[in-house]
C-alpha cells in the first residue's frame, strides 16, 4: 500500500475487498450446510463513518459481497436531537435494499420484525433487515422524545423488514460502556424503552400494511467502489498522492444524493454491476465516476440516447478500470452524450457561477475545490464561470443527445446550487410532482404494500410543529385510524410523522 503508483494501491484495495467477499461466501457455505428450511444468512454491513454512518463503504464491496445472503442487513448510526434529519436513515436504506436486487425472496423470522415470514422482492429492490441502530446511542444522541417512533418508521419507509436496536440494555464496562442501549445502566424501564414499546406495538398491528413494501423509484443514483477508491489515490483538488482530501468521493455523492432527498425525489442506489437495469429510471445521477471500463461509460450513454435523463459531473470518466487516465477526449466515454470536451482543470479562487437559468442567492453560487475548463461542443450552456480569466468556460452544460438529455456538472457546487440543478434535470424528465410542492424538513417518502395499495408517509423533521397539505389520493391514516382526504391539512408534531394508505 506504500507504492507511489496508484493503479498498484487500487488494486490492492480491490484484493483486500474481494477477501472479504471471499471470507463472507465461505462461512456462508459452511452454514448452509445446517440451516433449517425456515432459517436464513444475512449479515450487518456498515457504511463509511464521520462519527456516524455516512457514505459508501472503502473497505467492503456490499453489492458483490452480499451475493453469498439471502437477506442484506445493515447497521445505521446518525445525530439525534436538532441534527436529526433522517437522511442517513434513507441513504443506507436505499442503499441496502439495492443490493439484492435481482435475488430471491427469502424467509424472515426473528428480531422487531414487521414481517409476518416473507420478504418482498421489490420493483426496484429486496427488502432488508436495520440489524443494528441507535436507541440512546452516544451522549449526544440521546433523542427527544418521538424522534426514536420516527427513526423506527423512516426506515420501514425505506423498505426495512426489521428494526432492531444495538443494544438491549447498557454495558458496565469495555469498549462501548457509553454506548448506550434501550435500558440504562439501571437496567430499569425508562424514556427509551417506553417509546420503543409503542413502536413495537404499531409494528405488531400495522404488519399486515407494513410487511414487504415495493419501492417504485424512477430515478437511480450510480455509486463505485472503483472510483471511490480512485480518487482516494488521486485526491482532490491536487490529485496528487498521500494528500489528505478536503472534500473525498463520498462527499460529492451525498451532495447529490441529499439535493434529492431534500425535494423528496425518491432514489435507488445502483452499483456498476446494475447497469444493466438503467432502463428502468428516467433520471440517473452519475456523481465523479472516476475509474470506470468503457462498457460502464457505454451503458450511460446509451441511457440517453434511448431516453433517459442524466446528470453527471467533474471527473467522471478520467480513468479506465486500472486506474490510467485515458487518452482521449474528457469526459472519455461521455464527451458525445454531453456535448463538451475539456484538457483543463484547476483549483478555484474567487470563482462563482453566473447563469441566466438558475435563479441561486449571490452567496450560494461559489465554485470551490476542482473545476474543469468545459468547452460546449453543441451543449447548452446553462451556466458560466463568473471569473475574469475563467469567464469563457462552461461550468453547467445541458445537451440532447438521441431521444434523452445530460446534464454536465464542471465543478463543487453549494448545496443549494446542486438542488437547483437537480430540480431543472427532475422537471425535464417528468419527475417533478406532487411531493415537490413539500420540502425539507418535510419529507414525503412512498411504498407501495403488498396487497397493492400505495402508502405515504409524511415526516416532520425539524422541533417545530408543521402543517402540511395531504397530496395523494383519499385514504387513512394508519396510526390515528382515521380518513384523510386529499388537500386535508396534516398537523404534525414536532419530529411526528403520518402514514397514509390510499384507498
Amino acid at each position: 500500500t506504500g507504492s507511489i503508483n496508484g493503479s498498484y494501491r487500487a488494486e490492492f484495495e480491490k484484493f483486500r475487498r474481494g477477501l472479504v467477499t471471499e471470507f463472507l461466501s465461505w462461512q456462508s457455505r459452511i452454514v448452509r450446510e445446517y440451516l433449517r428450511p425456515e432459517q436464513f444468512i444475512t449479515h450487518n454491513f456498515d457504511f463509511a463513518w464521520r462519527g456516524y454512518s455516512y457514505g459508501v463503504q472503502p473497505a467492503v464491496d456490499h453489492k458483490k459481497a452480499s451475493a453469498c445472503l439471502d437477506i442484506a442487513g445493515c447497521d445505521i448510526y446518525h445525530p439525534t436531537q436538532s441534527r436529526l434529519t433522517g437522511k442517513e436513515i434513507a441513504f443506507g436504506g436505499d442503499l441496502t435494499r439495492g443490493l439484492k436486487a435481482g435475488g430471491q425472496a427469502q424467509a424472515s423470522t426473528g428480531g422487531q420484525s414487521l414481517s409476518d415470514g416473507t420478504q418482498a422482492l421489490g420493483f426496484n429492490g429486496q427488502n432488508y433487515l436495520v440489524l443494528e441502530t441507535e436507541a440512546q446511542g452516544h451522549i449526544n444522541w440521546t433523542p427527544y422524545d418521538g424522534q426514536l417512533r420516527l427513526h423506527a418508521f423512516s426506515h420501514v419507509a425505506s423498505g426495512a423488514s426489521a428494526v432492531m436496536y444495538w443494544h438491549w440494555h447498557s454495558i458496565h464496562n469495555s469498549f462501548e460502556t457509553y454506548w448506550k442501549g434501550l435500558l440504562s445502566h439501571d437496567l430499569q424501564p425508562n424514556r427509551a424503552y417506553r417509546e420503543a414499546k409503542t413502536i413495537g406495538a404499531d409494528f405488531a398491528r400495522l404488519s399486515p400494511t407494513l410487511t414487504g413494501l415495493r419501492k417504485q423509484n424512477q430515478t437511480a443514483l450510480l455509486v463505485s467502489n472503483e472510483a471511490l477508491t480512485g480518487m482516494a489515490q488521486f485526491p482532490l483538488p491536487s490529485g496528487f498522492p498521500f494528500g489528505a482530501p478536503r472534500t473525498d468521493y463520498n462527499d460529492i455523492v451525498r451532495l447529490y444524493y441529499d439535493a434529492l432527498y431534500e425535494q423528496n425525489l425518491e432514489c435507488d442506489i445502483l452499483f456498476p454491476e446494475d447497469i444493466t437495469r438503467l432502463s428502468e429510471y428516467k433520471l440517473l445521477v452519475v456523481p465523479a465516476l472516476y475509474s470506470a471500463p468503457d462498457t460502464t461509460l457505454a451503458a450511460i450513454s446509451a441511457f440517453v440516447e434511448q431516453g433517459g435523463h442524466l446528470i453527471t459531473t467533474f471527473r467522471s470518466g478520467f480513468s479506465d478500470e486500472n486506474l490510467t487516465v485515458r487518452h482521449t477526449e474528457q469526459p472519455a466515454g461521455l464527451n458525445a452524450c454531453c456535448g463538451i470536451r475539456y484538457d483543463e482543470f484547476t483549483e478555484p479562487a474567487d470563482v462563482a457561477l453566473r447563469s441566466d437559468v438558475f435563479e441561486v442567492a449571490a452567496a450560494d453560487r461559489e465554485a470551490s475545490l476542482f473545476m474543469e475548463l468545459v468547452d460546449a461542443r453543441g451543449a447548452t450552456v446553462l451556466a458560466h464561470y463568473e471569473h475574469p480569466f475563467w469567464g469563457s468556460y462552461a461550468a453547467v452544460t445541458e445537451n440532447h443527445f438521441g431521444s434523452g438529455m445530460a446534464t454536465y456538472v464542471a465543478c463543487l457546487t453549494t448545496p443549494a446550487y446542486t438542488r437547483a440543478i437537480v430540480q431543472r434535470a427532475a422537471d425535464a424528465a417528468g419527475l417533478w410532482g406532487a411531493e415537490q410542492k413539500a420540502a425539507f424538513p418535510l419529507v414525503i417518502r412512498y411504498a407501495v404494500s403488498a396487497g397493492g395499495a400505495p402508502l405515504h408517509f409524511y415526516f416532520n423533521y425539524s422541533g417545530e410543529p408543521a402543517r402540511q397539505a395531504y397530496l395523494h389520493g383519499a385514504g387513512r391514516e394508519l396510526l390515528a385510524e382515521r380518513p384523510v382526504a386529499q388537500g386535508e391539512i396534516l398537523d404534525l408534531e414536532p419530529w411526528g410523522f403520518a402514514v397514509i394508505a390510499e384507498e
